[in-house]
């Protein structure tokens, strides 16, 4: 069994993008992937609430995180996203990743976009992947 520890110390240290939006991977298993940003003022919307861009990355790069966590090298294909609801938290957002369907050529995740602790989505989504090379 792998405990993804080295796979997301690796991710946190070496992701540009994740450290520049206050993000960074804390899980990832066989099942699921969670990626969480402490709120800051940068990563609000003009209004004061959570970015939706912020919360679409995160879901993006959670759902990523978990079809690359066996070593293979994917690529975004498709996305649907829909927003539900905003927060203007001084908290955790968190991203959840998990599996709709594995397949050798195309994989695809849901995301879900939640305050930490809480079960209310602020926004969902589904994200399909192309695998260009197995287990690099």
């Amino acid at each position: 069994m792998n405990d993804y520890t080295t796979y997301i110390e690796n991710v946190n240290k070496t992701n540009p993008f994740l450290r520049h939006n206050h993000m960074r991977a804390v899980r990832v298993s066989e099942e699921q992937a969670v990626v969480q940003a402490q709120m800051s003022p940068e990563l609000r919307n003009s209004m004061g609430g959570v970015h939706a861009g912020l919360m679409f990355s995160m879901a993006e790069i959670a759902a990523g995180l978990l079809v690359r966590s066996n070593g293979s090298k994917q690529v975004t294909l498709d996305t649907t996203f829909r927003y539900l609801r905003n927060s203007t938290t001084d908290g955790v957002i968190e991203a959840e990743a998990v599996y709709i369907k594995r397949g050798r050529t195309v994989t695809m995740c849901r995301a879900y976009v939640r305050e930490q602790g809480s079960d209310k989505n602020l926004a969902e989504g589904e994200f399909s992947f192309y695998c260009v090379a197995e287990n690099v």
